[in-house]
């Protein structure tokens, strides 16, 4: 049987049978899925929004037992430099000894809708240094700081509200992600 597609309808060349273009299934639109087999959210119950992050994960963790956290202010104006301490602390038996690039720690803003608004300011000035960093077992060192003046990458001052700090040192061949910190603008 041979079809043809003249004028919008399809021909049977044999038998001369008309189908209108009308009478094929639609197919889905671009981008369409299929329905979710996952239950919907019940009345109540918090649906965290999909984040995106910008920062590295190009090495391993690191080896020795440690914990990593952010240290500073957990409330800031918008619009004013805020510092936080980026401290690792050696929870193993050996010393931590790290030789890296001054800007090997690298932060972003999230919003409260899991929003990137913030990315670390581009410096390639700090990563022609190379700092030393040890730290003994059981003490806490500081890797790096982070500075934020509370706004984004627009140079605007973001609106008021809850936003997350987080932050990865990409250096001297280890990952080391410290915990995020939630913070308050004002």
């Amino acid at each position: 049987m041979t079809l043809a597609l003249l004028g919008g309808t399809l021909m049977n060349m044999q038998a001369h049978a008309q189908v209108s273009v009308t009478d094929i299934p639609a197919l889905p639109q671009s981008g369409a899925s299929r329905p979710s087999t996952t239950p919907a959210p019940t009345q109540g119950t918090p649906v965290t929004p999909p984040t995106v992050t910008t920062l590295p994960a190009v090495n391993p963790p690191l080896a020795q037992p440690y914990t990593a956290t952010l240290e500073g202010p957990q409330s800031v104006q918008a619009g004013q430099d805020s510092m936080w301490n980026v401290l690792l602390t050696n929870t193993g038996d050996k010393t931590i000894n790290l030789q890296h690039g001054a800007c090997d720690v690298r932060f972003e803003v999230v919003n409260a809708a899991g929003q990137v608004v913030r990315t670390t300011p581009q410096d390639a000035i700090c990563t022609l240094q190379i700092v030393g960093t040890d730290v003994a077992p059981g003490a806490t060192g500081e890797l790096q700081k982070i500075r934020w003046e509370g706004k984004d990458d627009q140079n605007q001052n973001v609106p008021a509200g809850t936003y997350t700090i987080r932050s990865v040192f990409n250096g001297d061949g280890v990952l080391i992600r410290p915990a995020d910190l939630t913070i308050t603008v004002r």
